[in-house]
């Protein structure tokens, strides 16, 4: 089994450690040395999914249905319009804050897993260049990836049509039939996946109360009816879920694979071992030499690989020889499950001695849900994180440092924006969206990337983001009036929420 304490550390504070190795004293290492441990309840931030949300169906007929049934377009949570609502071959589905009933916070990280229409495979950091009928001989015209085509996460949102409403907090997407998927087409999709993150997206200050110094407070309860580790200096009994670090109401984010793998050109495949299920979710930086590019190279455009799940595997199909550093994710949708299971299950699979931490009364075996933990996954840790404002400029450079020695870390970050719309769909007074790079075919004024286009340079010791407040969305030769280069502006970001993630090396 691996190394784990229950009870109290060398600081005099309650807590959960699972270390990464049996050589290491789960008592007395630093806190400080995250990369030693698979999990330690004492760390004040947790990472957490809240769901997520397969969206591949298109319901026949036309019109517009609502969810749960016998709501309408005042008292929904999803909805979808199809039909004579934007095309036989679409439907757009909206979901407001309350279709996620474990999300916490109203603007939340989120992200967006679109697969391609005619393969089936998640294309999203791979590249296509603009055409349209208003370039004059296809002079002009942008580059972009598949982020900038999912829609954001609004607050009050105002539908184009009576049969969306309005809502406080909430986003929406558009899937298709269509087989038109060519090299103009890429990124149309009918299977898209919602992850929505118990993580701030904006601004907003996390929930998360602050650990406080060990006060004699009883913070372990062990029973066969509950297992509850409340954050150094709270009261197990009566803390809140935001002052416990460990219970069925805060399952951290199951990771069931990760790994930095070298990727040959062409197709290549990571076998996690054990049969996927179907709610999962990949995020996956692709990178060569030792500064990772994120969410993609703003320079070489044509990076990258598709991926898709089959079995037991990950499969890759790479524009060229890479890395891929990736953390696979996944949401218990199940039900957690009833029988006579202890909080803590002991066992051995495949010669690996095993430690699970499940929620109390649950089957043997568990069911996906009832772990709350297993030793052989460890646990994301939120290395550090923040928000910062965009200055007008571009270049923009703004540096996060932070301290990832012996783990391997990933960044999420939201842009934040104003008031915008959507003229098929609706409008709203703010919004954070998925970062995304943008490029000019024609370079404007000697500036190459576009107003809303973002990425992140990642090393070990730091991000560096790099924005472009203030340039414009698009120049081209204007074909009603061929000679004459005209500018289009875009939804620019006003600030970015980050998260540096990570696990032990």
């Amino acid at each position: 089994m691996v190394r784990t304490m229950i009870g109290v550390d060398s600081t005099g504070a309650g807590c959960i450690k699972i270390m990464k190795n049996d050589a290491d004293n789960p008592r007395t290492t630093p806190d400080s040395q995250r990369s030693k441990f698979l999990y330690n309840s004492k760390y004040a931030l947790n990472a957490s999914i809240a769901h997520i949300e397969v969206i591949n169906q298109i319901p026949g007929g036309s019109g517009y249905q609502y969810f749960p049934a016998g709501t309408g377009a005042s008292n929904y949570e999803k909805a979808v319009g199809f039909g004579n609502a934007g095309g036989a071959s679409d439907a757009t589905w909206l979901f407001k804050k309350a279709a996620f009933p474990n999300c916490k916070y109203d603007m939340p990280l989120f992200d967006v897993k679109a697969t391609r229409t005619n393969t089936g495979r998640f294309n999203q950091m791979r590249v296509q260049r603009r055409y349209s009928g208003k370039y004059y001989h296809d002079e002009g015209g942008y580059y972009f990836m598949g982020n900038w085509r999912q829609a954001p996460w609004v607050k009050n949102f105002d539908g184009s049509v009576s049969q969306y409403g309005s809502f406080s907090f909430g986003t929406f997407a558009r899937i298709t039939t269509s087989t038109l998927d060519d090299a103009y087409n890429r990124f149309q999709s009918r299977d898209k996946r919602l992850v929505v993150w118990n993580l701030a997206g904006n601004e907003e200050a996390s929930k998360e109360a602050q650990p406080l110094a060990p006060n004699g407070q009883k913070s372990v309860i062990i029973r066969s009816d509950a297992m509850i580790i409340a954050k150094p200096g709270y009261n197990a009994e009566t803390a809140n879920e935001w002052q416990v670090a460990f219970d069925s109401r805060r399952v951290p984010v199951k990771v069931i694979a990760a790994a930095d793998i070298a990727l040959p050109a062409g197709e290549s495949f990571y076998d996690t071992g054990m049969a996927l299920p179907a709610n999962i979710a990949l995020d996956v930086h692709f990178y060569t030499g030792s500064v990772i590019m994120y969410p993609c190279n703003p320079v070489d455009m044509d990076f990258g690989a598709e991926y898709w799940f089959s079995g037991s595997r990950i499969y890759f199909n790479a524009t060229q020889a890479m890395r891929a550093r990736f953390m696979l994710y996944l949401d218990a949708g199940d039900s957690p499950t009833n029988g006579s299971n202890r909080v803590l299950r002991e066992f051995t699979e495949g010669g690996v001695n095993v430690l699970q931490f499940l929620r109390p009364g649950s089957a043997d075996p568990p069911s996906w849900a009832d772990i709350i933990i297993d030793t052989r996954r460890p646990c994301v840790q939120i290395i550090t994180e923040g928000y910062f404002s965009i200055p007008v400029g571009s270049p923009v450079e703004t540096v996060i440092n932070f301290d990832a020695s012996g783990m391997f870390p990933m960044v999420k970050y939201m842009t934040k924006h104003g008031a915008a719309s959507e003229d098929s769909v609706g409008s709203w007074s703010e919004s954070i969206r998925l970062p995304s790079v943008r490029r000019l075919v024609v370079p404007y004024q000697g500036k190459a990337d576009c107003g809303d286009s973002t990425h992140c340079r990642l090393t070990q010791t730091s991000a560096t983001f790099v924005t472009h407040r203030g340039n414009v969305g698009d120049y081209y030769n204007d074909a009603d009036n061929p000679g004459t280069g005209k500018t289009e502006g875009c939804d620019q970001p006003l600030g970015i929420r980050y998260y540096i993630l990570g696990i032990p090396a």
